[in-house]
């Protein structure tokens, strides 16, 4: 029977990961995984996570299973303080969900289900995980123009111009803040203007939230969700939390769905049938240390200290990259690394280029070019540096 399986596509960050085992080599370079690394290459458990697992310890009376959509407390609370309690009410159908891939596949179940599916759009590049749920769920979907990574720069133009290809009714995928794999954001500016054409076109917006907290600052990364949810009638936000909070493991993630009235009860059946199906229930353990922390200011104010520091540090790797380029070369070839932001950044390389890192330097990238630079430290800019230089020379 099972000789009749096909090969699946594998997951080229998974696939990056697994040559990285393979490399003998001492000093090799992984900067594969999205995991958010300090100065000597740890992930730690931040205090804030601590406390609040030990008082869970402490507290908690019982292991039963939660309701499909999962803990009600958990959803209202992030989902106000996401969204904010002046918008975040009953018209949102909320659930529970491990981690924000759950809450991606959950909703692409859901359109591919209705009787006429809408396509869903998606920017080029985007994250790597989203065309694999959105064919595993049987859903339509198209892409449009985001980022030239020739030019190093978004071409918001021609992402306008191809959405006016959308009809009323289909939805556009876009994230939020931190751009995976470019890290190039929208100006405020861009982002109202894209909200002018899906408002005039009728398209439905859906956006995904997984670095809150790493551009700017937790509250100001919310503020492209709550115009969303301010605008529009109907809207979709999926969150993770594994980076904002340091619980990759631990997957706490939820999924927000604005409907009209008529519509919310219809909706919140619909996404615990899938849950169902699926998870059928989300693990409780990383959003109960969520809501543990935003429900406790003391707490809430140590992981907002560690969120800034995190943050911080990534904006000065991305600093000292640009600085160490101009110091060691005298160059600027990378400059434009210093004016993302998140933990993702494309280096401007061909093929023949990103095999040759890899081969020659013990670098491992994800294929098209995507590097985590919170995985530097100082040591490593400079292996980086050097080493782009030499397999961008022309021999």
């Amino acid at each position: 029977m099972f000789e009749q399986v096909e090969e699946y596509p594998v997951d080229p960050i998974m696939i990056g990961a697994e040559y990285f085992a393979q490399d003998p080599r001492f000093d090799k370079l992984n900067l594969t995984v999205g995991i958010y690394q300090d100065e000597i290459g740890q992930t730690p458990v931040i205090k804030a996570v601590k406390l609040a697992e030990q008082r869970l310890v402490d507290t908690q009376t019982s292991k039963s299973y939660l309701a499909l959509t999962g803990d009600a407390e958990y959803c209202r609370v992030l989902g106000q303080e996401i969204l904010g309690p002046d918008l975040y009410d009953d018209s949102f159908v909320a659930a529970q969900t491990s981690g924000g891939a759950v809450a991606l596949r959950v909703m692409a179940e859901l359109l591919a289900q209705m009787p006429t599916r809408p396509t869903i759009w998606l920017q080029t590049p985007t994250y790597g995980n989203y065309v694999p749920i959105l064919t595993a769920a049987g859903a339509l979907f198209k892409s449009v123009p985001y980022y030239d990574p020739i030019r190093r720069e978004i071409v918001f133009d021609q992402m306008l111009e191809g959405l006016n290809a959308a009809q009323p009714g289909d939805v556009f995928l876009m994230q939020g803040v931190c751009h995976n794999p470019t890290g190039a954001d929208m100006t405020p500016d861009q982002f109202e203007a894209l909200l002018d054409l899906l408002e005039d076109r009728g398209i439905v917006p859906w956006i995904d939230l997984a670095y809150l907290g790493f551009a700017r600052s937790w509250d100001a990364d919310c503020t492209m969700a709550r115009k969303i949810a301010v605008r529009f009638p109907e809207c979709i936000v999926c969150v993770t939390l594994s980076k904002s909070f340091g619980i990759y493991r631990d997957r706490a993630g939820a999924l927000f769905v604005k409907t009209r009235a008529g519509d919310r009860d219809r909706i919140h059946r619909a996404v615990s049938a899938i849950v169902r199906s699926g998870a059928s229930h989300a693990p409780d353990h990383g959003p109960s240390v969520v809501r543990t922390i935003l429900q406790d200011d003391s707490l809430k104010r140590l992981w907002l200290g560690d969120l800034d520091r995190m943050r911080t540090r990534v904006a000065e790797v991305r600093q000292r990259i640009v600085e160490t380029e101009r110091d060691l070369l005298g160059t600027n070839q990378l400059a434009y690394i210093a004016k993302q932001s998140g933990m993702f950044s494309l280096l401007p390389l061909t093929d023949a280029q990103e095999e040759a890192l890899t081969r020659d330097h013990g670098i491992h990238v994800v294929k098209g070019g995507r590097v985590n630079v919170a995985r530097l430290g100082a040591d490593d800019i400079t292996k980086l540096i050097i080493a782009i230089s030499d397999v961008t020379s022309v021999k």
